[in-house]
């Protein structure tokens, strides 16, 4: 069955995952119609894994159902009026700077100067996923191999993310690459986890934070975003927050029964 692109972005969430840290399962989603006294306070747009390629050569972009995927979500985010865009990971497909500059260059065509058309800013919130780490090594189904692309060591260094990540992150989104971030938007608090930080670094970050944050209060939600799920130390140590949501992709499927025995791994 061909997936068409208003039947993809209705499934945005359903790729996303959505917990309560420490707490029980739950989606959020307006009823059809209605809207909040007053309007929205915050308004996300919240999407993942969308795996832009290369082509062949390391080059070009790969004529590919991803891209168009990519713009009609952020022309739909654009439409909504976002307050900031989250992405958990899994831009860059096979792990090449260009795969993660096609994602800058379509960011900017529908946020020139991280601005919606009002003016206001659009906070980006992106974590990277195993991909970005790792998808440079793994074998793909059309046979891309990055040693045939760019045979120079030298020159296939340049290309590929992993090889001081942090310079290129840098370079292509113009902001400081953190293992662990922290952001606030509109008096709502973001930490963030790039892939292979260890989970508990993030923790640590929010306790930090959590005073002078008010977090604890537990008056407003939190959000901590990576690319995998939390496990089950962050949980506990989470636990006490009954405001943290996380926020997670990486599945590639509904995560509407997480405790399916096809959620128990990475």
């Amino acid at each position: 069955m061909m997936m068409t692109r208003r039947d993809w972005l209705k499934g945005l969430v359903a790729t996303i995952g959505l917990d309560a840290v420490g707490g029980g399962r739950f989606l959020f989603a307006a009823p059809p119609g209605w809207t909040a006294p007053g309007g929205a306070k915050l308004v996300l747009g919240v999407f993942s894994d969308t795996h832009l390629r290369t082509d062949w050569t390391g080059l070009n972009a790969a004529r590919t159902f991803p891209h168009d995927y990519l713009n009609a979500a952020l022309a739909h985010f654009r439409a909504a009026n976002v307050d900031a865009v989250v992405h958990c990971g899994d831009m860059a497909h096979r792990g090449q700077v260009r795969e993660l500059e096609f994602h800058a260059e379509a960011w900017r065509r529908f946020f020139p100067d991280n601005r919606a058309p009002d003016g206001h800013t659009v906070e980006k919130l992106f974590v990277t996923g195993n991909h970005e780490t790792d998808g440079w090594r793994y074998g793909t189904d059309d046979g891309f191999k990055v040693e045939k692309a760019f045979p120079d060591p030298a020159e296939r260094d340049r290309r590929i993310l992993a090889v001081d990540l942090a310079a290129k992150w840098e370079k292509v989104w113009g902001e400081k690459y953190e293992k662990v971030w922290h952001k606030e938007i509109k008096g709502y608090h973001f930490f963030g986890r790039h892939h292979g930080v260890g989970e508990m670094e993030l923790a640590k970050l929010v306790k930090r934070t959590s005073r002078a944050a008010g977090l604890e209060k537990g008056t407003k939600p939190f959000f901590l975003l990576s690319h995998v799920r939390p496990h089950a130390k962050l949980n506990r140590t989470m636990g006490k927050y009954r405001n943290a949501i996380s926020l997670f992709g990486h599945w590639h499927r509904s995560a509407s029964n997480w405790r399916s025995e096809e959620h128990t791994s990475e």
